[in-house]
């Protein structure tokens, strides 16, 4: 019997204790509780002190009794920018809460009113590397497939990044070199491969960090063309005969292309004014007027030129 009476006493004592805390705890006061400060968007040239990648600052908040010994057991942690809640003075950068309460309000999903911050200028510690550009080369291999040809040089979206980080490196460094493990594959009108600079160096910061090559192509047939060898400036009172007369022409051209393409767009021609002598081999000149030709080619080295008094 006195075991159930002790039962008893002690769940009404703990129901009394239950409805007193929570008719203490529900109401809301105004304390102070400290908030842990901690950034993004730190500019790569400067690296902070482990002292200050999480600042503490005092914040004065409006909340419930529950909130506030949940926020004095576990803090609050709180991102922001650093560029925005930062600032400049005689070459030192300090963090000051007052200034900041606006954008700790908009920077998470409180469940009470932030009132004020300390208004203190917190020192940042940190560590200012050295910054410099330098041009990008691209020294990455390329195999053309089914067909296809480059219709430009491969390009990356920048010419030069801005490397920043240990500064022995940072000042040796001259060029950037992009290179690959193995051949990158064109089967396409447009290849395009993401460069991740941080994984050549991890010690360096680069700006822009990924670098995409661009490969245009366009893919390319052959085509054959006979075309006459035109006689320029011709003696008057002189027979001359070319041998041969004639010459083929190999040229690469889009597929898209290919039916575009007509005799007249090619002139082989020899100029008898260049004619040292009476009989003599002469290489022609080959003219494309059409710029859809991408290249071209011919067996025939020399043509021979026989003059006849």
């Amino acid at each position: 019997m006195k075991y159930k009476s002790f039962i008893s006493f002690i769940l009404v004592v703990t129901l009394v204790a239950s409805l007193w805390f929570i008719s203490k705890y529900k109401d809301v006061y105004k304390q102070e509780v400290i908030f842990k400060i901690s950034f993004i968007n730190v500019p790569h040239r400067l690296s902070l002190d482990d002292s200050s990648r999480q600042l503490s600052a005092p914040v004065e908040i409006s909340a419930t009794g529950f909130t506030l010994i949940w926020e004095k057991i576990f803090g609050h942690q709180v991102v922001l920018d650093f560029k925005e809640n930062t600032f400049l003075r005689n070459d030192t950068l300090y963090f000051n809460p007052a200034r900041s309460v606006k954008r700790m309000k908009r920077s998470n999903m409180l469940s009470y009113e932030i009132l004020s911050a300390d208004d203190l200028d917190i020192p940042i510690q940190l560590t200012r590397y050295k910054s410099k550009k330098v041009p990008v080369i691209n020294n990455i291999a390329l195999h053309y497939t089914l067909n296809y040809v480059a219709v430009k040089k491969p390009y990356f979206q920048k010419d030069s990044v801005t490397v920043t980080g240990n500064d022995s490196k940072v000042e040796a460094l001259q060029e950037l070199i992009i290179t690959r493990g193995d051949q990158l594959t064109i089967k396409d009108s447009l290849t395009t491969l993401d460069i991740n600079l941080k994984q050549i160096d991890p010690e360096l910061d680069f700006e822009p960090q990924i670098l995409t090559l661009h490969v245009e192509a366009a893919q390319m047939t052959e085509g054959k063309i006979n075309i006459p060898v035109r006689l320029l400036n011709a003696p008057a009172y002189q027979q001359v005969k070319l041998i041969p007369d004639h010459v083929e022409v190999v040229y690469s051209i889009k597929v898209a292309n290919y039916d575009q393409i007509i005799p007249e767009d090619i002139s082989v021609s020899i100029n008898y004014d260049l004619v040292k002598e009476l009989n003599v081999a002469v290489i022609p000149a080959i003219e494309i007027n059409n710029d859809k030709i991408i290249s071209y080619r011919t067996n025939l080295k020399q043509i021979q030129v026989l003059t006849i008094k």
